[in-house]
């Protein structure tokens, strides 16, 4: 069945190729698919050792998950929105050489508050339950990397204040319920400072991208590497290069949106399944001049139920939005429901906190639901429990050929814009050190 199911297909598709192939290809050493951070950080360096490129991208736009909305006439970062590790990461000094001096996130520290069911937690709760935080940092600190468990099975012998408290803050950080996350990858990220951009991260990545002249709206729907040269064919045609750097998300790879000839080996394979998009979600609320009591950039909490927490950032630099955070399937599930609906969602769990008077002040929102973007099918890629090493697989080049690159094989920088931009940097210099001379033809 499976053959003769496949002989009309791989003529069609076989059909295809070549049709594609007989058009006019690009020649060029190393074709980009992607043009968010980690494609802007492969380009960077390419041109900066002189090889030639061209860098893709199915959006119309720059930036990917760093994306910077201003449709509110307010600019919101509805991916990424802090420079973390801000003292190494590559962002910093291309803030500064754009002219741009980011705020220290401490700075802007407004304070926090945390509620259970509407009501906030008065004294004596609220230090029970940053005890519970600190118990969980502490439980991680004492899981051996060799036990490499999820965050759940981490806490799975503490208290409940502890268990719930580990959840929400999975939920927040990593996007992600506990269970699906591994305690060791967890703990070898990279922190330090985090520092935020005037005029939105987005807004930086994309500005950076316009000197490399990426080609918008251009999907990439295979790559074949079999050969001396890598064919990359899109739905505008065929590209022709030396060496193939894929940056797009690992949701959209395991999607098996871009069909690649020969299939990736099944170490490759294994490391995608290693790997989980997780979901966290901003909503982004609009108001009126009233604060309701709240300073700018004050944190809110809703934690009385841990499988469903969220948080309410309050006027980010004094503009007139407050931006409701939540992730794992409580995400999952308010992102498929819509905008309309999602947005209607974030009110009512404000009111409980703020009182139905917020209502008459609410002009309109917008989600970001990144787990319903078909460029991404997720925000960042989280690693499975007992599969921590699957990053640096993912990151191994394929026949000195092809490279994944992005936030999703930065090692200790993952789950970053600035991870993202380290991985396609060292991705490209990887790729020109084995670029040969002579035609690719």
């Amino acid at each position: 069945m499976q053959r003769h199911s496949l002989t009309r297909r791989t003529l069609l598709s076989g059909a295809a190729l070549l049709v594609a192939g007989a058009a006019k290809a690009d020649d060029t050493d190393v074709v980009i698919i992607g043009a968010g951070a980690a494609g802007i950080g492969a380009a960077r360096e390419l041109r900066r050792l002189g090889k030639s490129f061209i860098l893709l991208e199915a959006r119309g736009r720059a930036g990917g998950r760093v994306f910077t909305d201003t449709s509110l006439n307010q600019p919101v970062d509805m991916g990424a929105a802090y420079i973390h590790f801000a003292e190494t990461n590559p962002w910093s000094a291309i803030a500064q050489e754009a002219g741009i001096d980011p705020f220290s996130g401490y700075r802007l520290w407004g304070g926090a508050k945390a509620f259970r069911g509407g009501l906030a937690l008065d004294d004596a709760a609220l230090s029970a339950r940053l005890s519970a935080l600190r118990k969980v940092a502490d439980v991680y600190d004492d899981t051996e990397e060799r036990y490499d468990v999820s965050l759940a099975q981490a806490l799975r012998d503490q208290d409940r204040d502890v268990q719930d408290a580990g959840r929400i803050q999975a939920q927040m950080a990593a996007g992600e319920d506990p269970e699906w996350v591994s305690v060791s990858d967890w703990q070898r990220l990279e922190s330090g400072q985090n520092r935020i951009v005037p005029g939105g991260y987005g807004t930086l990545v994309a500005k950076t991208a316009e000197a490399f002249s990426p080609r918008y709206d251009t999907k990439v729907l295979a790559i074949d590497w079999s050969g001396p040269a890598v064919v990359v064919t899109t739905d505008k045609g065929a590209i022709r290069a030396r060496k193939v750097i894929v940056t797009v998300p690992v949701g959209v790879l395991k999607a098996g949106h871009i069909r690649f000839t020969p299939g990736l080996p099944l170490e490759s394979a294994r490391a995608l399944d290693g790997l989980k998009m997780g979901a966290l979600t901003k909503i982004v609320l609009h108001f009126g001049k009233e604060r309701f009591g709240f300073v700018p950039h004050q944190f809110l909490a809703e934690v009385g139920d841990p499988t469903r927490a969220m948080t309410f950032e309050t006027w980010p630099f004094d503009h007139d939005i407050i931006i409701a955070n939540l992730g794992g399937d409580y995400a999952r599930g308010i992102a498929k429901l819509g905008e309309q609906a999602a947005v209607e969602h974030a009110m009512d769990r404000l009111i409980k906190i703020t009182g139905s008077d917020v209502r008459k002040h609410f002009n309109s929102g917008r989600l970001a639901a990144w787990t319903e973007d078909p460029f991404s099918l997720g925000a960042y890629a989280v690693a499975l429990p007992g599969r921590m090493r699957s990053r640096e697989i993912l990151a191994k080049p394929l026949n000195e050929r092809l490279w994944f690159a992005g936030e999703a094989t930065a090692g200790v920088y993952s789950m970053t814009a600035g991870g993202a931009y380290l991985a396609g940097r060292d991705a490209a210099k990887q790729a020109a050190m084995r670029l040969s001379t002579g035609s690719i033809r």
